[in-house]
């Protein structure tokens, strides 16, 4: 299996089964943050691209809290990195007041630009809430 079926997999798994899934923010070094405000990972999930959990942006939002775990609500898209280690854009269930999509369209491309530029490693965005579409758009990425 290839890093495009595993990730196919994941994005599956995490809109069509009836599991819950939740996600623990980290507090990192603010270089490390790439210019998004609250950066984590989904608990019990595995990229095999890194052998650490799926990591996620949650964009949108003044810093949440890094003490609770939060419920996955959506996916919003996904950061396609020609490592493998794709970072998934989402959405958690939170009182707090998520900001314009402008804002969240503008700290996505800030979190690739800044990620690209410490890493080295180039991304792809894809920002889209329909998973079938995603799906086609992460197989046209890779070549099918």
């Amino acid at each position: 299996m290839n890093n495009i079926d595993d990730t196919i997999i994941i994005l599956q798994q995490l809109v069509s089964t009836n599991r819950t899934f939740f996600i623990c923010l980290q507090n990192r070094p603010r270089k490390y943050m790439f210019g998004t405000n609250n950066y984590g990972e989904i608990t019990g999930s595995l990229n095999k691209a890194d052998g650490d959990p799926w990591d996620v942006i949650v964009p949108g939002y003044h810093h949440l809290d890094i003490n609770i775990k939060y419920k996955l609500k959506s996916i919003d898209g996904i950061i396609l990195l020609n490592n493998g280690n794709h970072k998934l854009i989402i959405d958690v269930y939170t009182d707090s007041v998520r900001c314009s999509y402008r804002y969240i369209r503008e700290e996505i491309y800030r979190y690739r630009r800044k990620y690209s530029n410490i890493c080295r490693i180039y991304g792809y965005v894809i920002l889209d809430n329909n998973m079938k579409s995603i799906i086609s758009k992460l197989k046209s990425f890779y070549g099918f």
